[in-house]
């Protein structure tokens, strides 16, 4: 026996062999952590790519890497983008462009993953799995996104002492050390330390350690560290001819795969020592062929030996002839003559006698040569077919060894051609036959004989939900293909019974025709019987969906049946289920089936057809959809459903690749004729003509086309009407009718109901009698459609038959006999069993109608608790509703209030344009209770999508019963009116004045005219909106309009002339903000050309409103005409107000009474805009120009204009640049407050004495901030002597630069009103401390621009700010601490002080000093500081103080004291102290223990996320503040706390709160009190981020939890952009 040692000799070598396999098997386990990222990153880049494009579908394949790299633009805008996000992820920036090609960058996410392999080399590599481990460890080393997938930092350069490698790292020197070993030798040592490093880097915590394919990693590590392989020296051989010989065919891509994946990884990795096996094997071939050699000395020697012998003997003869000759010589010569015949005569037979000896012999030698070759030759055969068995039986045992479970690939073909062949068969037999209407055995025909092609119409998404094209669907191509790219996940959605089922048994034909004639043509069995068919038959039927080759492409189709694996999720465990298990029996032929389809999904390109979606439950665990394992990516899915499963499962865009809506049959008077063809009555031409004739018409006579395109109801339909019943419209009647032939199947007993429950059931005759079955089963269909077993729900079991009393699985047995239940027996290993369901599901749904109609408590009892445990569950169940609509109105109106609550909580938070799936149910349902002839119909919708383009009367029925409770609107209509197109006028008319509740309207089309009172209505158009209906001058009392609205959009839309003025005026009375976006309206007059508005309007509150408008339109003043504005702002998008309708503009403005802020930006200066101003009662006015400040040129008009404004108080104009046209304006004006400013510069001041002169002139100016340009003495020179309370100065794009000392002091002394100083300087100078000495202001304000300030002029500083006697509010903005600071803040008088730095906090390093100058501030009550950074000095400072207020913040971090002592003595030493605020860093017990017992009113935290070691902590600490009264937290995650029973506010911010946790936060707030005052009660204001992966109908469920409560009132409730704000009232007892 031999060791994988003998290979190489010694152990070292073998340590070498295994630690290459070592790495191969690490490799694997990092491929899907390392694939998964590679793809999200793709999707990342791309998605953020075209994100800014117009065309999110954009691609680009024509930019190369050159190019980019040398800075070229993409003409797609697209790939250069792609380039610099490559570059930006990548750790040392430098990408390896030779290994990657830009045009396959958006279609092959690995192409950009080798962009972060550090060699070249890799550029044909198109996957990870082509990758070796040196690049997938390179891709991980060198993209920073890997920073968050590992537990480690990842190292960056080259390892250091200080500065360790990491696992990556040392995984990649294992890997050069292996493969760079020039002996090919690993000692024990090392062979350990490499499956340690291994080990540790795929046990990972972070995330490796939970993925599944890495622990499979470290398993294998285990078994190779502890595997011995002992082989003969000919078993051995064999191995690694076979390795060796696989390997170079697996390089050379002959061959797929022949030993699982370790032996491939053995393999592939093992490519460097091939040329010392081939040594190995070279020696063992040179010891057989010195057997061989053996063997030929052998016969060479036996050859000479006996040639040998023949020359002794020869020699022998000649001596004694020679003797002979002698001793006769004399005798001789003298007999010659006479003896000399006689001696030639002898010598001749002698000679004779030699070559015959001789030749004997050579014959011997010969036969001996040949034995010996022969056996040379069996012994060499021999040899080698055994060396051949024992390399077979090698390689399996290695396979069983490593577990793999793959095929050779002859043994794979083989079996795929079996498999195939085999699934052929078991389709053939399922489809090929049809039951047409399942009835009567007539009706079941050949597929291709009755089949004809369906509508199918592509989907596209569009205003936020998927609409029909109106593009018809033909080919099969055009169903597997989007632009030539191949779509991996298809839908197909219809109604019940429009033939998804038949299209999916039909597209399964045709693929096994397509897959049968790529070999020969096949036989199909049919009835026993063997029929030849071609594809080509098909063709006499349609040329729509011919083409066959499409299907050609995919090796295999598996059909499922979805309703008959609920509760799977696997797709390939139901194959196995479903087909595997119908094909074979045994569990042997199962097994190895179960194992090929495993092989079958991985390598080949599979079509998965997924019947039923709306049929299906997953495990109730995030599975929306069945799911495919990730290494059956070639794999594509084409799923049936029902329209409200694809709303209901909450699809995802990217999961859905094409959406298409099939909708029946395309000519279904085609169909009739081939369904009323297999009658045998019919089967003359001239009888069929006649019969198909009569039948249309009596179609057309009672409107039943359009039920007609359902292939189920169009055999209905054609089967009745051949018995004699004529249907009317109704789909319960026709479902009654399904249900009358079906048990006359069970019972031929007839009996009519004397009075009918149901309008549907009137003259039929076999429901009667079988009353008691229908209710059975009725019963039994309602309790298993709504069972919290969802799986149970349509496929069920004996045991749920027997609890409905359905009887015994016998002949007798009614249900089964009636066909309205169907059995489909499934065997086991150990017993079989059978599973029952309804015949269709649309028959269980009526039957749970019937129920709910004649048991009407069950809406309560039932139905209310499902749809609250299933949150969809109402869109589930509208077949349902829609037949109780025809069965019961009033069980009808209760449900669809139900129905209609659970949408809206879906779809909050109500946005603009939004869409409601419950529209269509609603809809089908009211349009059922009118063919039944139901009276008090109220069905209840809260949420509109009207589109008049198609039939919308019955919608407009439902809005007019639910005016008062709707929602959301959409209206929209493009086409003209009837009138105008000659046809007799007909308008639908929406009075909006009873919409108590709707909160969005949208209005967009040319055919909607807006009016405001229904008494001007008109019929022009298709659509009149009313926006009251009555004049509200007729009513005394008129109602409120719109109360709840809070976005309006309007495209494309007419107004009356009188609209636009009635709709501001409406929205004025509004108490909340509104948005109004006119993005294009057209007003109902004469004048054409000014007819068009353009505005986006935005209602604030307290009667303020914003109007952004892209023309300045008459019509728009005259709709401002008259308002009770308070606050107007008025701007014109992409330019200024141009006012151009003087009069009119000045006549609106001046009817504004109750204006007191007007803000214009206008566009250029011009006498209008002064006139317009001219005499209006306005207290602010602000003028600013478009993209610069205003042009100020007519002084004139200016001036009239300004004086006249006799009620302005505050006056902000923003100049183009200084003017004395300005000043002269100005002057002698009564305004209290002035500011100035320059657009591309500051005020110049240089016309001094014009400047001075106005400025002066202001007598009753408290309050002036201007920009300047630059300091000059003018400045100084103009605000010498106002009496100006307030004053801010700052320069323009920098601070002042003070300068002129000497003025700036007599200036700012000569202030002797002066209370407020705001200066901002370009830099600190003695200049602004000198200025600054004895002033009499109250509060200073002082910053520099580019830095602050410097503090270095420590006397002039400390003596300035001494000389304020009168100061109370210090506010500094220092460049850095210093203890200049500290000296010159130093014993003064000051009652509040704040102090900063301009890059950061202050930098507290003088302890001493700060504590000392802040003692010293005896009369300071408010203190906030900033500090750089954190430390105990700033604690100790404030110990003491008598300060009322005190805000503590760290610029970098927060504070994070941990000095525990520190703490606990500094907080509890303020004993005056309110209120406090804190940015907490890290906090601290001690933080805690240091808040306890505090006397604070006012508490604010800023922390970046409490930690839950010690919540406990601050709870008590919370629960210890017996005063407080305000709280306010941000905090990065919230927990639970205890709070005091004193708070009266509570504010809380952070990321994000699960819906449970903010119930349970509402539940720990205090809901009793200690204190005397009345009407007490707790405000709550809560505002976080919901948490995405939650549906947004679980957090507003939170409003109508809260709603419910008695102490609970919700004053605000509001969802946007991800983040939720409310604000809660607690009652306290």
């Amino acid at each position: 026996m031999a060791s994988l040692a003998d290979v190489f000799k010694e152990k070292k070598r073998l340590n070498w062999l295994k630690a290459w396999l070592a790495i191969d098997i690490a490799k694997s386990g990092l491929e899907h952590l390392a694939d998964n990222e590679a793809q999200t990153f793709h999707q990342h880049i791309y998605n953020q790519v075209t994100s800014t494009l117009k065309s999110q579908s954009a691609t680009c394949t024509s930019c190369n890497t050159t190019n980019l790299l040398r800075n070229q633009k993409c003409p797609n805008q697209i790939c250069d983008k792609v380039c610099q996000a490559i570059i930006k992820e990548h750790r040392y920036t430098k990408c390896s462009w030779n290994n990657t090609s830009a045009p396959l960058w958006q279609t092959h996410y690995w192409e950009i993953a080798k962009c972060y392999i550090q060699t070249d080399g890799y550029a044909d590599k198109i996957s990870i799995q082509d990758t070796d481990f040196n690049g997938v460890v390179s891709f991980m080393l060198n993209c920073t996104r890997f920073d968050r997938k590992f537990s480690f930092p990842i190292t960056m350069g080259r390892p250091t002492l200080n500065k360790p490698a990491c696992l990556l790292y040392k995984a990649r020197e294992v890997h050069k050390a292996v493969r760079h070993s020039s002996l090919m030798e690993v000692t024990d040592v090392d062979l350990q330390d490499y499956f340690t490093t291994l080990n540790n880097l795929l046990k990972d915590s972070s995330h490796l350690s939970q993925d599944n394919v890495a622990k499979n990693a470290v398993v294998k590590l285990a078994q190779l560290e502890k595997d011995t392989l002992l082989l003969t020296t000919t078993e051995m051989m064999c191995f690694l001819d076979a390795v060796g010989t696989t390997l170079k065919q697996h390089l050379k891509g002959i061959a797929k795969d022949v030993v699982d994946a370790s032996v491939n990884d053995l393999r592939v990795n093992t490519e460097l020592c091939i040329d010392k096996i081939k040594d190995f094997m070279s020696n063992c071939k040179q010891e057989l062929a010195k057997q061989a050699d053996i063997h030929k000395q052998d016969i060479d020697e036996h050859v000479d030996s006996k040639k040998q012998g023949i020359d002794d003997h020869t020699g022998r003869l000649k001596q004694g002839m020679d003797e002979h000759a002698d001793r006769h010589k004399q005798g001789l010569n003298e007999h010659a003559d006479r003896h000399k015949q006689g001696m030639d005569e002898h010598a001749d037979r002698q000679k004779q006698d030699m070559d015959e000896h001789a030749g004997r012999h050579k014959q011997s030698i010969d036969k001996h040569a040949d034995r010996h070759k022969q056996g040379i030759d069996e012994h060499a055969s021999r040899h080698k077919q055994c060396l051949y068995k024992q390399a077979e039986k090698c390689i399996k045992d290695i396979q069983e060894q490593f577990g793999n479970t793959t095929f050779t690939e002859t043994t794979y073909k083989q079996s795929c051609e079996e498999m195939l062949g085999a699934l052929t068969k078991y389709y053939r037999k399922r489809f090929c036959h049809i039951n047409i209407f399942p009835l009567d055995d007539w009706t079941e025909e050949k597929l291709l004989d009755i089949y004809m092609p369906p509508n199918i119409q592509l989907m596209a998404k569009e205003g936020g939900h998927f609409k029909k094209t109106g593009e018809q669907i033909l080919k099969y191509k055009n169903i597997l293909l989007s632009d030539t790219e191949p779509n991996q996940h298809i839908f197909i959605q219809g109604e019940a019974g429009y033939g998804k089922s038949t299209f999916l048994a039909k597209l399964v034909m045709d693929w096994c025709t397509i897959t049968s004639e790529q070999s020969a043509e096949t036989t199909l069995p049919i009835d026993d019987k063997t029929t030849r068919f071609s594809s080509y038959t098909h063709m006499r039927y349609s040329n729509v969906f011919d083409d066959l080759t499409s299907l050609k492409d995919f090796k295999f189709v598996f059909h499922v049946t979805l309703r008959e694996s609920v509760g799977q999720f696997e797709i390939e465990k139901m194959i196995n289920t479903q087909i595997v298990d119908s094909i074979y029996s045994s569990e042997e032929d199962r097994g190895k089936a179960y194992m090929l389809l495993n092989e079958i999904m991985k390598r080949e390109r599979c079509f998965v057809l997924l019947d039923g979606l709306d049929e299906w439950f997953g495990t109730r665990d995030h599975h929306n959809l069945p799911t495919l394992a990730d290494v059956h990516s070639l794999c594509v899915l084409l799923i049936t459903t029902r329209p409200w499963k694809m709303t209901e499962a909450k699809i995802l865009d990217s999961q859905i690749c094409k959406l298409l809506q099939l909708d029946g049959v395309n000519n279904v008077f085609e169909v009739s004729r081939k369904i009323l063809g297999c009658r045998k009555e019919f089967k003359g031409s001239q009888d069929l003509d006649k019969k198909q004739s009569e039948f249309e018409s009596y179609v057309r006579k009672y409107g039943l086309l359009k039920h007609l395109y359902s292939p189920m109801m169009l055999c209905l339909i054609v089967h009745s009407w051949t018995k004699g019943t004529e249907l009317k419209g109704s789909i319960c009647e026709k479902y009654s009718l399904l249900l009358e032939c079906l048990f006359k199947k069970a019972n031929t007993e007839t009996s009519e109901f004397q009075e009918p429950p149901y309008r549907c059931f009137t003259e039929t005759q076999n429901i009667q009698p079988n009353i008691e079955h229908l209710n059975r089963l009725a019963e039994a269909a309602f309790y298993l459609l709504f069972s919290d077993s969802q799986e149970k729900a349509l496929v069920f079991t004996i045991t749920e038959l027997k609890i409905f009393n359905l009887g015994q699985l016998d002949q007798d047995n009614f249900a089964l006999k009636s066909g309205i239940l169907s059995a489909t027996r499934k065997s086991y290993a150990l017993r079989s069993s059978s599973s029952f369901s309804f015949i269709h599901k649309s028959i269980q749904e009526f039957l749970a109608a019937y129920h709910i109609a004649c048991n009407t408590n069950l809406i309560d009892d039932v139905i209310s608790g499902y749809l609250n445990r299933h949150k969809d569950g109402y869109l589930g169940i509208s077949q349902v509703f829609i037949f109780l609509c025809g069965l019961n109105i009033s069980a009808a109106n209760k449900l669809s209030g139900m129905m209609d609550e659970h949408d809206v909580g879906c779809l909050q938070p109500i946005r603009l344009g939004i869409y409601s799936s419950l529209q269509n149910t609603i809809l089908a349902g009211f349009r059922e209770a009118v063919a039944n002839q139901q009276k008090d119909i109220v069905l209840k919708l809260s949420v509109y999508y009207f589109n008049v383009d198609n039939d919308m009367q019955d919608l407009h029925n439902i809005w007019t019963n639910n005016k008062s409770s709707v929602l959301s609107m959409v209206v929209y209509c493009d086409r003209e009116s009837s009138a105008t197109r000659g046809e007799s006028a007909s308008q639908i008319e929406f009075d909006l004045s009873s919409c108590m509740k709707l909160k969005s309207l949208v209005l967009n089309g040319k055919g909607i005219l807006l009016i405001d009172c229904a008494s001007t209505s008109t019929a022009e158009h298709p659509v009149g909106i009313v926006l009251k209906s009555a004049d509200p001058f007729q009513c005394a009392d008129p109602p409120p309009v719109l109360p709840s609205i809070e976005d309006i959009k309007m495209s494309n839309v007419t107004c009356s002339s009188t609209f636009l003025r009635s709709l501001f005026s409406t929205l004025l009375t509004l108490d909340h903000v509104v948005t109004c976006d006119l993005p294009m309206i057209y007003i109902e007059c004469e004048e054409a050309a000014e007819r068009e508005i353009r505005a986006f309007i935005y209602k604030e509150l307290n009667k303020s409103i914003t109007i952004q408008t892209n023309n300045v339109n008459p019509h728009l003043f005259n709709a401002l005409h008259g308002l009770n504005i308070k606050d107007l702002s008025l701007s014109v998008l992409w330019g200024g107000f141009n006012l151009q309708h003087v009069e009119l503009q000045s006549q609106s403005l001046s009817s504004l009474t109750q204006l007191e802020k007007l803000s214009i930006e206008v566009g250029c200066d011009n006498p209008g805009l002064w006139k317009a101003l001219y005499g209006l009662n306005i207290k602010s006015l602000s003028l600013s120009g478009f993209w610069e400040g205003l042009c100020v040129k007519n002084v004139e008009s200016m001036s009239q204009s300004l004086s006249s404004l006799t009620q302005l108080e505050t006056l902000s104009i923003e100049v183009k640049y200084d003017s004395p046209w300005l000043w002269k304006a100005l002057h002698g004006l009564n305004i209290k407050s002035l500011s100035l400013r320059g657009f591309c510069e500051g005020l110049c001041m240089k016309n001094v004495e014009l400047q001075s002169k106005s400025l002066s002139s202001l007598t009753q100016l408290e309050t002036l901030s201007i920009k300047v340009e630059y300091d000059s003495p003018g400045l100084w020179k103009v605000l010498y002597g106002l009496n100006i309370k307030s004053l801010s100065l700052r320069g323009f794009w920098e601070g002042l630069c003070v300068k002129n000392v000497e003025s700036l002091s007599q200036s700012l002394s000569s202030l002797t009103q002066l209370e407020t100083l705001s200066i901002e300087v370009k830099y600190d100078s003695p200049c602004l401390w000198m200025a600054l000495h004895g002033l009499n202001i109250k509060s200073l304000s002082l910053r520099g621009f580019c830095e602050g300030l410097c503090m270095k002029h420590v006397e002039l500083q400390l003596k300035s700010l001494s000389s304020l006697t009168q100061l109370e509010t210090l506010s500094i903005k220092v460049e850095y601490d210093s203890p200049g600071l500290w000296k010159a803040l130093h014993g003064l008088n000051i009652k509040s002080l704040s102090l900063r730095a301009e890059w950061g906090g202050v930098n507290v390093e003088n302890v001493e000093l700060l504590s000392q100058s802040l003692s010293s501030l005896t009369q300071l009550e408010t203190l906030s500081i900033e500090v750089q950074y954190d430390s105990p000095g700033l604690l100790k400072a404030v110990h003491g103080l008598n300060i009322k207020s005190l805000s503590l913040r760290a610029e970098w971090g927060g504070v994070n004291v941990e000095n525990v002592e520190l703490q606990s003595q500094s907080l509890p030493s303020l004993t005056q102290l309110e209120t406090l605020s804190i940015k907490v860093g890290l906090a601290t017990p001690g933080l805690w223990k240091a808040l306890h017992g505090l006397n604070i009113k006012s508490l604010s935290i800023y922390e970046k996320g409490l930690n839950a070691d010690h919540d406990e902590l601050l709870s008590q600490a919370l629960e210890s503040l017996t005063q407080l009264e305000t709280l306010t937290l941000h905090v990065k995650t919230y927990k639970q706390l205890k709070l005091p029973q004193s708070l009266k506010d509570l504010n809380i911010y952070c990321n994000a709160l699960l819906p449970s946790e903010v119930l349970e936060l509402v539940d720990t707030l205090p809901t009793r009190t200690q204190r005397i005052e009345s009407n007490l009660k707790l405000c709550c204001s809560l505002e976080f981020l919901t948490i995405e992966n939650i549906p947004l109908e679980e957090y507003t469920a939170i409003q109508q939890e809260l709603e419910t409560r008695k102490n609970v009132t919700v004053e605000r409730f509001k969802i946007l952009h991800g983040r939720l704000e409310t604000i809660v009232f607690i009652h306290c007892q």
